[in-house]
């Protein structure tokens, strides 16, 4: 397994006023879902996946999964779901194919185990788009006896295709590395358990963090990020991509200069080959540009690339109230620009910058009626970003109605 380790460059992230809106950036469209206990759920899923998306999430009060298809044009599917018992850790999701693609729920959770004393069932739940009930829950891995369920992580993603998911889990202990499998239709699995990052789980290395799927070409990829107790101003964000067939793409690990705050970081590849990367850490929102290995050098020494980092591009002062921060949603290469897409509640917004962290034109506002708008869920595209959000709307008699918008934005995005 290779791992190009890219050493990075630190410079002071430029803030400035422009009066001008993005440059080529608009909202192609942007429309209202239908009302239905799906749309409802603030932290609803957009998962890309066939022709166009899946749209999933789980009812903490109802304990109700929904799921649905939605084209590219926001035209949702017949609705449907399932009762799950509130587990330890998820639900998380993905979709697989048994007859066409997008045609199956994977909902993937963490319970305690039935056959292990004090341990924990890793479980899939299917359901077909068409059946009333899911099928029976199959148990991917059983996590030892006196695991902390405090320690443990787990994402999971699907192919762009549409035809099968990932699942990737692991505990926050050296030594141990993070496994995932590949699932296809039923849940079935797609060869035996691969593992990743045995360098940043080794007893070595650092405790790592953040485990999340990553926005790459084929959608079968997951990241960690690694933070140095000695070190406060550094992150290693580490990338993993795997193809169809299960073949594991070599691991790339992005040194950061700052301290990435809550795992909130977002990336998507250039055309070029490279990484533009949105984060979040104290002093704001800082961006990072992951630039690919150039000629060998005199003496026909390689290149391994390098990462710029700007840990202040969007000061945390310039919104005032905390509750007003916003976080990155989403990262779009525009060029030699970066759009970063912004979840704040008075609504989300796109802005966008140089390479050099400057301000690229003003902030392009999405819809919000009453600034009181949830979480963000997107998907970077290779021509335009899509994504969802509730947006609560004051009604008669001081009650709330939800609604949720489906948005899709040019950014402009150059992706591969």
């Amino acid at each position: 397994m290779c791992i190009n380790r890219l050493w990075a460059l630190a410079a002071l992230g430029l803030f400035a006023c422009s009066s001008d809106p993005p440059p080529d950036s608009k909202i192609v469209s942007e429309a209202a879902l239908v009302v239905s206990p799906l749309t409802q759920i603030e932290n609803a899923s957009l998962i890309a996946a066939g022709d166009g998306f899946a749209l999933a999430g789980y009812d903490n009060v109802s304990g109700q999964v929904r799921w649905a298809r939605i084209s590219k044009d926001g035209v949702l599917s017949h609705e449907t779901g399932f009762g799950l018992p509130a587990p330890v850790l998820g639900p998380y999701f993905a979709v697989a194919g048994k007859t066409e693609p997008v045609d199956q729920l994977i909902t993937l959770a963490l319970y305690a185990s039935a056959t292990v004393t004090n341990g924990y069932d890793l479980q899939a739940i299917v359901q077909d788009l068409d059946a009333e009930i899911p099928a029976p829950a199959v148990v991917l891995a059983t996590l030892p006896t006196q695991t902390d369920p405090k320690t443990v992580r787990i994402t999971a993603g699907t192919a762009k295709s549409g035809n099968m998911g990932f699942v990737a889990w692991g505990t926050k202990v050296q030594g141990i590395p993070i496994q995932y499998l590949l699932l296809g239709a039923d849940a079935s699995k797609l060869g035996q358990p691969g593992t990743a990052f045995g360098n940043a789980t080794s007893a070595a290395n650092p405790l790592w963090d953040c485990l999340a799927p990553t926005n790459g070409p084929t959608g079968l990829g997951f990241s960690i990020a690694n933070f140095y107790p000695s070190v406060t101003e550094y992150t290693e964000w580490d990338t993993v991509e795997m193809d169809e067939t299960g073949a594991q793409q070599p691991e790339m690990s992005y040194a950061i200069l700052a301290r990435v705050t809550d795992c909130r970081i977002v990336g998507t590849p250039t055309a070029a080959g490279g990484y533009d990367i949105a984060f979040e850490n104290t002093p704001g929102i800082g961006v990072a540009f992951y630039y690919p290995p150039g000629p060998a050098l005199d003496g026909g020494t390689a290149d391994t690339g390098s990462v710029t980092t700007y840990n202040i591009a969007i000061p945390a002062g310039s919104f005032g109230s905390p509750l007003n921060a916003p976080h990155p949603a989403w990262a779009a290469p525009a060029g030699n620009d970066i759009a970063i897409g912004l979840s704040r509640l008075s609504g989300p917004e796109v802005t966008r910058f140089t390479y050099q962290a400057v301000p690229h034109g003003s902030t392009l506002f999405l819809r919000s009626a009453n600034g009181d708008t949830g979480t963000v869920s997107a998907w970077v595209g290779p021509d335009l970003v899509y994504a969802t959000y509730i947006d609560r709307v004051a009604a008669s008699a001081g009650s709330t109605n939800i609604l949720r918008y489906f948005a899709k934005i040019q950014a402009p995005v150059m992706t591969p």
